[in-house]
């Protein structure tokens, strides 16, 4: 909820800020602390302990900022102060306070606040305890809790500060006061007499000066007569008993000469009652003996001095009552001047403390001992203040009380201080600690006890060394006494042992507390737990000495540019990657100097890429270093990261690493890969590199060329491999690859037939070598397949030839030995039979020279016919008239229908139509296509020749041979028919038989 504030309100905040006198102020290691735990406990990069003046604000400590002071007008804090104790914007874009505020829509780009009130005592907020960010952000009810203790303790350590100055204000007050009484000789000493301060009084008065008189004891000033007598141990113990040891008499001088003196001595004593020393006022009383007038105009100048004295003064009879008030008495109550009766004074007390300072008042007039006593005093206004009231009983020569001399002090600032400071060392997170210069402690607070289990009677003055660690005791003495001997910050770090018996690492520190004079009064110190911090920073230095370690080992080179500074840092291997002596300075201007004319764009640019806000801050590229001294040129990997901070790079550190070498070994492993990749899109062969650890199989392109397959159809393992081997070569294939790979063996080769894209199989001879690692494990294999296809197709038919070969020749033999038998036998005269023999020889013989050409595969039907009736043809060659379509035949039925054809010509020639002048032969072949194959007829039609009477009565070995060579052989059929006209012989066979080549081969 915002609170209104108007001009007065605004004016006491600003004069409850001054009070504590921190704008402008240096920084301070507590507030300093308290901004870094708010940046940790909220998770931000930016928190502040803000103090708002006016028109202004000033950073008593900031983390993640950078500056100590912005204007009021745009701050988020301004906003704060106008909150009862919080102020919360979640995202500033959303908020209507925020969403124009130009620190949100321009650089920094604020998006979240949180923010905790410091405010005192009186309610009035001096400024705030507040965490930033530049993205939107939810703050947990753990962490606003954490940020009001956090507000809480930084203004205890502002009250601590106003409440240590004023009490240095209040202490030089007083000696001011002493030392601007200089018509008194006011002596302090301890309680044995020796002097522990000395006014300008009594320096005026006696002639030494406080330097000479320091540690000496009072005697010195006692004529021999007193000293002799005792009578400065008898003024102790006077005052001791009465509180006061008033006397007149006579006193020396340092020049020997002697003075009368009024004086009075008085015991010092703490607030427990404890005797500390003695205060001794003396006062030259010659001139007053001598005259009456002079110690008049004496006490006039006392008065003068009492008037303007900035503290009640005031003097009372020896009866109690009070005759006497100076005048800051009656400006301060309002009451009439003059007025010092026991109503009016008792009547501006506070109602609460009248009858205690009454009867304290009472009881030291009737004993005479010195009174002391605090109470809240009405101001004109109506406003109680606190003041300390002390009076001291003026005695006579003879010890009795005369007069009492007082003095009303206002406290009321040092009250509250005090008490603030006490809530503050009860509720501060660190231990507390008076010291006294001897060594001891007086005071430890609360936290002191509920970490260690001790009590106060244990730990106080001496006890709290039991608690150390044995082994850190000797060394925190030495630093104590140290500093004591020197009055110095006291400052070391040691365990102290926790109630439950475990020993944490404090740092432990005090400041030296002063008087007005320098002299070191006590120590104000505090202990912190760090034990927490001793491990990150033992971690940290062990993480630095394994980066030492591991930049030594990779024998890399660290760079630090600072962007803000424009301090460029290298080490010096790095310093030796660009040709540079170990302590050469460098900077950017060396960096781009040495770098290779071809890379300075693509260096130059890769720092602007790295520094760009907009980019990721990353540092990476590769470039060369050429050195000028002698031209070496070096390659230098450098990879590193831009820090940002409010959107501005400020640092960008990394590591370089010379690869000279690394890319020397990768220019020639390109060059060696290029050599590898021409030489394999050179061949047909499918070459392969089996990785054996991951299975993975890279092919080159002849894979795909010669056995049709797409690269993405290539499955990169061995297993695509096997399973395109044939499964009848696949056992044998991976029993055989695999016995090189488990053994020693190197090579490999074998045989099989792979499966290609079209569905058929290819022959492959495939080879491979093994590549074994330092202990002999097969890690890599490479190797070609060689497509051997064609050669076993070569290797086939050759076999095929040379078995057909075989083959023919047993039969060719067979059916020369059956002509030869079958002429012979039949012909009528030798003769005869060898011409019958050797037509039919050169017939056979012309059917083997047409099968010869075509590799004993196929013959066309008209090469055929042609072959075995071009003997018979002659002159007469337009009497044998042959056409059909071109039908190619197979070996078998091409001999058997040349030789069937030869017998039919010869015996025409012999009988029938061309065994005259006029007889013709009309020779026809034809497919007829019906039923479910189709089949070949051919037909041998005579006529014009003799005529035929009658049947043969016999079948000649034409005839046989005929159905032997056609009939068997082919699986047709022949008919022969004798017409008066002419023979007609008709040659039918299935046109799959007469094409067939399936069972040739297999024969």
């Amino acid at each position: 909820m915002d609170r209104a504030c108007t001009v007065e309100d605004e004016a006491a905040r600003l004069r409850a800020l001054e009070r504590y006198r921190l704008l402008d102020t240096p920084r301070e290691r507590d507030f300093d602390e308290i901004a870094e735990a708010a940046a940790e406990l909220c998770e931000t990069p930016i928190a502040v302990v803000n103090l708002v003046g006016d028109g202004r604000q000033f950073f008593k400590a900031e983390f993640g900022l950078g500056v100590r002071e912005t204007p009021l007008e745009t701050s988020f804090c301004k906003q704060a102060l106008l909150q009862e104790d919080f102020l919360y914007v979640p995202d500033a874009t959303r908020d209507p306070r925020f969403e124009g505020n130009p620190l949100v829509t321009g650089g920094p780009g604020l998006r979240f606040y949180a923010g905790a009130l410091l405010k005192t005592a009186e309610g009035h907020p001096v400024g705030t305890v507040c965490v930033l960010d530049t993205k939107p952000h939810e703050l947990t009810e753990r962490q606003r809790r954490g940020l009001m203790r956090l507000a809480r303790q930084a203004m205890a350590q502002m009250e601590l500060r106003r409440s240590l100055r004023e009490q240095a204000e209040q202490r030089l007050l007083h000696e001011r006061i002493l030392d601007s009484a200089t018509d008194y000789a006011i002596v302090a000493t301890d309680a044995q007499g020796r002097v522990t301060r000395w006014n300008a009084g009594a320096e005026r008065t006696l002639g030494w000066s406080e330097t000479e008189m320091l540690g000496r004891t009072v005697d010195a000033f006692f004529t021999p007569e007193d000293q002799a007598e005792g009578r400065p141990q008898t003024e102790m113990r006077l005052s001791l008993e009465h509180g006061s040891a008033p006397d007149e008499r006579w006193h020396l001088r340092k020049d020997g000469s002697r003075f009368w003196a009024s004086g009075e001595m008085m015991p010092l004593r703490t607030e427990d009652g404890e005797t500390i020393g003695f205060l001794k006022i003396l006062r030259d009383r010659t001139e007053q003996r001598e005259s009456g007038a002079a110690l008049q105009a004496s006490e006039m100048r006392y008065r003068s001095l009492v008037e303007v004295s900035p503290q009640v003064v005031w003097f009372g009879d020896a009866a109690g009552n009070v005759t006497y008030c100076n005048a800051y008495w009656y400006d301060y109550t309002g009451l009439p001047a003059g007025e010092t009766g026991e109503a009016s004074w008792m009547g501006v007390i506070h109602p609460d403390h009248r009858e205690a300072t009454r009867a304290a008042w009472l009881a030291a007039a009737g004993s005479g001992r010195p009174y002391e006593v605090e109470f809240p005093l009405r101001r004109a206004d109506g406003q109680y203040r606190w003041f300390l009231s002390r009076a001291q009983p003026q005695r006579d020569a003879d010890g009795a009380v005369r007069s009492w001399i007082g003095t009303s002090l206002d406290i009321h600032e040092r009250k509250f201080a005090e008490e603030r400071f006490k809530t503050l060392t009860e509720l501060a997170p660190a231990i507390i600690w008076f010291g006294n210069p001897d060594g001891s402690l007086s005071y430890l607070n609360d936290r002191w006890y509920a970490y260690t289990g001790q009590t106060p009677e244990q730990a106080l003055p001496l006890g709290w060394g039991e608690v150390i660690h044995p082994d850190d005791l000797p060394g925190l003495l030495r630093v104590w006494e140290h500093a004591r001997t020197n009055e110095v910050l006291y400052d070391t770090e040691a365990r102290l042992r926790r109630r439950d018996g475990e020993y944490r690492w404090f740092l432990i520190r005090a400041e030296p507390m002063r008087d007005a004079g320098g002299t070191v009064v006590g120590w104000l110190g505090s202990d912190s737990d760090i034990h927490d911090r001793r491990q990150t920073e033992e971690e940290l230095r062990r993480a630095r000495e394994q980066l030492r370690l591991a930049v030594e080992a990779a024998e890399t080179g660290v760079f630090d540019f600072d962007l803000v500074s424009n301090e460029l840092n290298w080490d010096a291997r790095l310093r030796s990657f660009y040709g540079l002596a170990p302590d050469a300075p460098v900077d950017l201007a060396v960096h781009l100097a040495r770098v290779h004319p071809d890379d300075h764009a693509g260096a130059d640019e890769a720092v602007r890429a790295a520094v760009d806000p907009a980019g990721d801050g990353v540092y990476d590229i590769t470039y060369r270093t050429v050195a000028p001294e002698d031209g070496t040129e070096r390659w230098v990997s450098a990879k590193g990261q831009t820090l940002f901070e409010g959107g501005r790079p400020v640092r960008l550190i990394g590591f370089a690493r010379d690869v000279t070498e690394s890319r020397r070994a990768e220019q020639a492993l390109r060059e060696t890969e290029e050599r590898y990749r021409l030489a394999s899109r050179a061949t047909n062969d499918a070459i392969w590199d089996w990785d054996l650890a991951t299975n993975h199989v890279l092919w080159n392109e002849a894979l795909g060329e010669a056995h049709g397959y797409a690269p993405d159809a290539v499955e990169p393992t061995g297993d695509w491999w096997i399973a395109h081997i044939h499964p009848d070569d696949r056992p044998r294939i991976d029993r055989s690859i695999h016995r090189v790979i488990d053994g020693l063996g190197s090579a490999w080769s074998d045989e099989y037939r792979f499966l290609r894209a079209d569905g058929s199989y290819a022959d492959i001879l495939d080879r491979g070598y093994v590549i074994r690692d330092a202990a002999g494990r097969a890690v890599r294999m490479i190797g070609a397949m060689f497509d051997i296809t064609e050669r076993k197709r070569a290797e086939e038919h050759q076999r095929l030839l040379t078995g057909e070969l075989q083959h023919r020749v047993k039969n060719t033999l067979a059916l020369v030995q059956a002509m030869a038998s079958q002429t012979f036998r039949d012909a009528p005269d030798l003769g005869a039979a060898r011409e019958a023999f050797s037509a039919r020889l050169i017939s056979l013989g012309r059917a083997h020279d047409i099968l010869t050409q075509s590799s004993w595969t196929e013959a066309p039907i008209a090469e055929v016919v042609e072959g075995a009736l071009a003997v018979h043809r002659g002159a007469a060659a337009s009497r044998i008239r042959a056409s059909g379509p071109n039908v190619p035949l197979a070996a078998k039925p091409a001999l058997a229908l040349a030789l069937a054809l030869h017998e039919l010509a010869t015996n025409a020639a012999k009988y029938g139509a061309l065994s005259n002048d006029s007889g013709s032969v009309d020779l026809r072949w034809h497919v007829v296509h019906e039923g479910e194959a189709p089949r070949f007829c051919l037909t041998w039609a005579e006529q014009g020749g003799p005529p035929i009477l009658a049947q043969p009565s016999r079948r000649g070995f034409g005839s046989r041979l005929i159905e032997r060579s056609f009939a068997a052989e082919v699986g047709g059929e022949v008919k022969l028919t004798y017409a008066p006209t002419g023979l007609t012989c008709r040659l039918e066979a299935s046109l799959a038989s007469m094409q067939d080549t399936g069972e040739e081969a297999a024969a």
